[in-house]
């Protein structure tokens, strides 16, 4: 259960600050590569539990980690991975749920607090002029929104598939990582403009102490999922 899961979590924080510093950066990326991996949390722990008494012992012994489990920590993680019961397809469900919940509530509590419907409202009860309680959502809003999603999904999935390869990181030159990121960068710019350019226009307009009870309401049924689901 989630419970189980974050008491492992705390012993393993606790075990962490035992490692030494080559030992921390190898157990770092191992520990981020599970997390991507389509296992239960309670299963990370155990595994990172385990990895980490295993590494542990090696360093009281003056062995290194590569020693232990070899050079290829991909393939090692891969085999432990396997080796587990996975994610069924409502557990996914689940999980995607909870992570558009989370995002949903983080994204509209920004905008609510960033828009200029609400610097106007603070101003004019600042000024004593007369309020305006009604917050504008606009294409550009909604675009932005999925636009950002998709972008830390595919961030996340880059950055799993590559994290246990150190030696492709090596293997890349300046210029393709110079273009590579131009390519990108220049790409999400021309996104956002488009998104300037066509997405003023407002699909409605609502109530900014409805919205924040909306807002509120999507983050206490991700803590809800958090608390009470078992995986």
């Amino acid at each position: 259960m989630k419970t189980e899961a974050k008491i492992l979590n705390q012993e393993n924080n606790e075990l962490d600050k035992r490692l030494t510093e080559e030992n921390n950066v190898v157990m770092t990326d191992m520990v981020c590569y599970l997390r991507l991996a389509n296992i239960s949390e309670h299963d990370q722990e155990v595994v990172r539990h385990d990895l980490l008494q295993m590494v542990l012992s090696a360093q009281e012994r003056g062995e290194d980690i590569k020693t232990l489990i070899g050079e290829d920590y991909k393939s090692f993680c891969d085999e432990v991975i396997a080796a587990l019961p996975q994610k069924s397809q409502k557990e996914r469900v689940i999980d995607l749920i909870d992570i558009l919940l989370l995002s949903t509530s983080i994204l509209g509590g920004i905008h609510i607090v960033l828009s200029k419907e609400t610097m106007e409202l603070i101003y004019n009860a600042v000024t004593g002029q007369q309020l305006n309680f009604q917050i504008s959502i606009s294409v550009g809003n909604l675009l932005s929104y999925v636009i950002i999603i998709a972008t830390a999904f595919l961030i996340i999935h880059v950055i799993g598939k590559n994290l246990l390869k150190p030696e492709e990181k090596h293997n890349q030159s300046k210029l393709k990582k110079f273009i590579i990121a131009g390519a990108i960068g220049g790409g999400l710019m021309s996104v956002f403009l488009i998104i300037a350019w066509v997405g003023r226009q407002t699909l409605f307009t609502v109530n900014i102490f409805a919205a924040c009870v909306f807002i509120l309401g999507l983050y206490i049924a991700h803590k809800l999922l958090q608390e009470f689901i078992i995986t």
